[in-house]
């Protein structure tokens, strides 16, 4: 399994295979980009000011 912003989300989520965490986690582990990439993500969502965008309006968010 390669080590890409997808599968780190899926690491930080709990929702790999145990084997998969396993061979995250030994990348992790090898890797101060991913370290500090998890850091990173782990403070942003930790913010309380940030909040999700309007759902009607002018500022809304239109996928």
């Amino acid at each position: 399994m390669r080590l890409t912003l997808r599968t780190l989300l899926a690491y930080l989520d709990d929702t790999l295979e145990p084997l998969e965490i396993k061979t995250i986690g030994q990348k992790v582990a090898e890797s101060e980009t991913a370290q500090e990439l998890i850091a990173r993500i782990k403070q942003v969502t930790r913010r309380r000011r940030i909040t999700a965008p309007p759902a009607t309006g002018p500022n809304a968010f239109d996928p």
